[in-house]
């Protein structure tokens, strides 16, 4: 009887310490439901235009930020609707963007023009 129990058990037992060492992947973070509307503006030098990407080097930090760019996402120049080739790198823009779910930031507007703080500081300085 004894011997019985010792073979229901043991592989029982080495069942039981396999489950907790899953080899499969943890789902992504998800942004929270209470920010998926909300439109963030971030202000930089234009450094890389792709049909999937565009990159920011942010005013403020001088960081590389990399935005996903959707057939939503609209291009504009000094106020007027253009397409995205008509930007030229190295051109001072703004990039309106929200949170997708799985937490990358996905570019709704780009906006080129003046640069904001170099008016500023030209109008500040007369």
């Amino acid at each position: 009887m004894l011997r019985w129990a010792i073979l229901l058990l043991v592989p029982a037992i080495l069942l039981g310490q396999h489950r907790g060492h899953s080899s499969s992947v943890p789902p992504p973070p998800t942004a929270s439901p209470d920010f998926k509307d909300v439109v963030a503006t971030f202000g930089g030098v234009l450094k890389n235009l792709s049909k999937k990407e565009i990159t920011l080097d942010l005013d403020d930090s001088h960081e590389l930020m990399t935005f996903r760019r959707t057939k939503e996402t609209k291009f504009s120049d000094n106020g007027t609707e253009v397409k995205a080739t008509l930007i030229d790198l190295e051109t001072h823009v703004t990039i309106d963007a929200k949170q997708d779910p799985d937490s990358k930031l996905r570019a709704v507007a780009v906006k080129a023009g003046k640069d904001p703080k170099a008016e500023e500081s030209k109008s500040a300085t007369k």
